[in-house]
């Protein structure tokens, strides 16, 4: 099952949706793809975006929902991509505090969220991914 972490970001004042997409987890367009990996993707959506708003008055009822929930899609990457930088042949942990954000789409001003939105959307992604750990743990 899906989780979600909603929050502003303090740069921008932009609400955004960061969703966290597991195996067996419906995405894409309406959500009509099933994920089929084992490492999660990460997805962001603006909430305050105008198409949001737009989409939330569909007829189409499954957008309208996704819409209402989520906002408008912007972006998707596998956790591994905003977990780490690559160092020579190793690989450290990113550390959000001490980068510019992250762009999530080059082609919208708007659509980048500063370097301590990420600081709190990653500790509450590393939070569930913790708490699903220790629960396989529990049940193995």
């Amino acid at each position: 099952m899906s989780v979600t972490y909603k929050a502003i970001d303090p740069d921008s004042g932009i609400r955004w949706c960061v969703r966290m997409v597991f195996e067996g987890d419906n995405y894409g367009l309406n959500h009509c793809l099933e994920h089929d990996k084992d490492e999660p993707l990460i997805e962001f959506y603006d909430m305050d975006s105008g198409a949001a708003a737009i989409m939330r008055n569909s007829g189409d009822k499954t957008e309208a929902y996704l819409a209402e929930e989520y906002g408008q899609f912007v972006s998707r990457y596998y956790l591994s991509s905003l977990k780490f930088d690559e160092i020579l042949d190793g690989k450290t942990v990113t550390d959000w505090s001490k980068r510019g954000g992250l762009n999530l789409d080059g082609g919208v001003d708007r659509w980048s969220v500063s370097s301590e939105f990420m600081v709190d959307a990653m500790a509450a992604i590393n939070k569930e991914m913790e708490e699903r750990r220790e629960l396989q743990h529990d049940y193995a």
